[in-house]
Order: C-alpha cells, then structure tokens, then sequence
C-alpha cells in the first residue's frame, strides 16, 4: 500500500508539474514558443508506465525509474517554463529566474541520467551478469562528477544565456580540453549502455527474448540514428533532431508496453488494457464532445442569429448514447493488437455456439468439438471419446 501511494503521488506531482508548465507557457512572450509540446507528450508517458509498474510490482526498480524520469520531466518543463516568463527582457513579473533556470538544467541532465540506467537495468532491474557491475558504477561516477560540474560551474547556463548560475563557483570553469572528454565520455556511456542491452537480448531465451526485441530495437535505433546524424550530418541534425530525440525517447515506454500487453512482462497487461482502453475514450468522447458544441452552435447562430444551450444538451446525450457502444469497440479494437489469443478463443467459442443451435448430427458434433478445444486451449493431443448408450432392462 505504501509503494502504491508514493506511486500515485510521484504521478500526480508530475502531472501538476505538466499543468503548470502549460499554464506558464501561455504567458510567455509571443516570440518564445508556448511551450515543449515533445515534453508534454514525454513525461506523462514515462510517469504514468512507471506508476503502473511501481505499484504493482514494488520490488522492480524499472517502475520507479521510469517514474523518476517522469518526474525529472515535469520539473525541467515547470522550471524551463518559470524561468522563461522570469527571465523575459521586457517586464519580468517572477522572482528567482536564474534558480528555476538553474533547476531544469539539472533535471534535464538527471532525466538523461535515469534514462541511461533504464536501459542498463531493462526488465528485470538488475543488471546483465556480474560482470557488468564495474562499468555500472564506472558510469554511475562519472555522471555523478558530471552533475556536479553542471551544478557548480560559473556563468551562463546552457539553456538560459541570459542567467548566471546561482551556485556557481568562482574558478571552477573547466578548460574546453576537460569538457570535450567529458563530452566522449557521455557518448562512451550511451555506447556501453546500449551494447550491455543488445547482449542481454542475443543471451535471452523464450518468452524474455520475444519482451526484449521491441525494447532493444527502439533503445538501438531511436538513440543511435540522432548521435549518427548529428555526427555525419550536423545541418540535417539541426533540422530532424528534435524530432528524433523525441522518437527515441517515447519508443522506450511504447516499446515497454508493448512487452507488457503482449509477451505479460510484469503480469500487468490487464491494468494496462483498462488504461489504453478508458484513455482512448475519453480522448474520443471529448473530441466528439467539443466538435458537436461547437458545430451546433455554428449551426444555431447561421438559424436563429445567437447561441443556445441545446448545443450542450444535444452533445452531453450523444456521449451518454455513444460512451457503451465506443468502449465495446475499443475494447474490441485493443484486444485484436494485443490479446490476439483471448480474442481468437473468443470468437472460436462463439461460433461454435452458433453452430450447436443447429447441428444435430453427433459425429458432426464431436468433430467440431475437439477443432474448439485444440484452438482455444490448445492441448498437444486432444479426442472425444463418447460412451455407447446402456441398453435399459424391461
């Protein structure tokens, strides 16, 4: 109970997070963008998987690293967006500009951090043998000297050139020699990291090789394609590289639950069906919400030259009409991608009952008999044997 409520409320924090930081971004400047719309789709991502996983499965640390990055999500957008209002050149109405500024600077690090670790740890939370444990601490220091250099280093922050950093150490700045090391040495980390993952899966067997292969594909593909481009390719980088960062980084909880509804990893495919299931609806409900409002009071102002609230009344029936219907055919929808077997069974069970209204011959019967239990239950030998009926005594 205690590891479900630390759960909810790391995913509430950062759903509020979210929610402020998109509050903030509205009052921005209108030369600065609203707001990170790859953030708001990542750090809900990552929170909420997290939260599923940590709550059912305490003792794996994957839930709660995918929660932390969530987490450390919502703060950098807050922060970033915080500063960004407090930092404005015409105006500032925020105190602590460089502070907030300061804070998303760290946690964009540390998400980056949690990441490298997710894929480290990846699905079980531990590592691959024993033999891995020097590297992990190797790269655990090393991002840990890292952040305090980030944290401690004098000047203008990275994201923010307009703010001095508010910790910094007088002295402190390393020369470009150190930074381009450090710089290796980060990209050292991510090359270990993914090769420790491609070498767990060419070792896995059975059911954890088929929950590997789509989380090793897009950890492989989605981090190695931007640090490729950016290196051969610096002005196509400069063009698709958010656009890939954002691939790579939403591929590893979509990968993560794709491993989870269809290979069972973690055994929380149900809780995870009713999640896509109820968001789906939702999001559908309120678009077909918004879109009829709006269409009928188009449609009411064009008749009668003002607005009225049977556009309200009219939409909030459909969606009480359509709210049963809609989730059937989602359900139905979810289950053909990602519960193939149950949804087979299901449809063999029915039909066979169809066809027992009907048949009346018993050899025809039995046959089919046995086709239903070798698809739905799939036995290795499967047959029907009928005891010949007992003559009765006169």
């Amino acid at each position: 109970m205690r590891a479900r409520n630390l759960a909810r409320a790391g995913w509430t924090v950062t759903i509020s997070l979210v929610a402020g930081a998109l509050v903030l971004g509205l009052a921005n400047r209108p030369e600065v963008p609203i707001y990170e719309v790859t953030s708001t789709i990542i750090t809900p991502t990552f929170a909420t998987l997290g939260a599923l996983i940590a709550s059912k499965r305490p003792g794996n640390v994957i839930g709660w690293i995918f929660l932390a990055a969530g987490v450390l999500g919502g703060v950098n957008m807050f922060s970033g967006q915080y500063a960004t209002v407090a930092l404005a050149p015409d105006d500032p109405t925020l105190p602590g500009g460089a502070l907030a500024a300061w804070f998303a600077t760290l946690a964009q690090n540390s998400f980056v951090v949690s990441i490298l670790f997710l894929v480290l740890l990846f699905p079980d939370g531990t590592l691959p043998s024993r033999r891995w444990r020097p590297l992990a601490w190797a790269i655990g220091v090393f991002i840990a000297v890292s952040l305090v250099i980030v944290a401690l280093s004098p000047g203008p922050l990275a994201e923010f050139s307009s703010a001095s950093n508010p910790f910094g150490v007088e002295g402190a700045t390393l020369p470009g020699s150190v930074l381009a090391a450090g710089g290796l040495g980060v990209l050292a980390c991510v090359v270990a990291v993914i090769l420790s993952l491609i070498l767990r899966f060419y070792r896995s067997r059975g059911e954890e090789r088929l929950q590997l292969k789509w989380f090793t594909y897009a950890a492989t593909v989605g981090f190695t394609t931007p640090l490729l481009l950016g290196m051969l390719a610096p002005a196509a980088f400069e063009v698709l590289g958010r656009l890939l960062w954002t691939l790579g980084f939403l591929g590893l909880p979509a990968s993560a639950a794709v491993a989870i509804l269809k290979y069972r990893l973690y055994d929380i495919d149900r809780i995870i069906n009713r999640t896509l299931v109820y968001v789906a609806l939702t999001a559908v409900l309120v678009l077909v919400y918004v879109g009829s409002v709006f269409s009928l009071q188009y449609l009411f102002r064009a008749l009668t030259g003002e607005t009225s609230q049977l556009a309200v009344v009219a939409s909030t029936l459909a969606i009480a009409a359509l709210f049963g219907p809609l989730r059937r055919r989602i359900q139905a929808l979810i289950d053909r991608r990602f519960y193939r077997g149950k949804y087979d069974a299901q449809r063999t069970l029915a039909s066979f009952g169809a066809k027992l209204r009907d048949e009346t011959e018993l050899d025809h019967l039995g046959e089919n008999l046995v086709t239903v239990v070798r698809r739905t239950v799939q036995p290795a030998h499967a047959s029907l044997w009928l005891r010949k009926p007992v003559p009765r005594e006169k």
